[in-house]
């Protein structure tokens, strides 16, 4: 998978109480799944108790860049496209 294939899959977020990421930990205990992930895994997470939303495809929280090294020294770059941004690398 190279980095614009990784930054454009579906992605979930998880905003338990009491994890410092989501500090004042105001929300509920929901994992917020993106739409792309499919029905079966957002179904059997919620029959396993989850509290799942669903966003829709290339919704989700966050943003990134990234470039991948390789052993060559050949740079590969990716933008996620969930928010405004370029890929380069050199």
């Amino acid at each position: 998978m190279d980095p614009q294939q990784a930054l454009e899959a579906p992605r979930w977020t998880s905003s338990q109480p009491g994890q410092e990421s989501n500090y004042p930990h105001g929300g509920g205990d929901v994992l917020t799944i993106e739409r792309g992930v499919g029905e079966a895994a957002i179904a059997g997470l919620r029959n396993r108790g989850h509290e799942a939303k669903v966003a829709g495809d290339l919704e989700g929280a966050c943003s990134v860049e990234a470039i991948r090294i390789l052993e060559n020294g050949a740079r590969m770059a990716g933008s996620d496209p969930r928010r405004d941004g370029w890929a380069a690398a050199w």
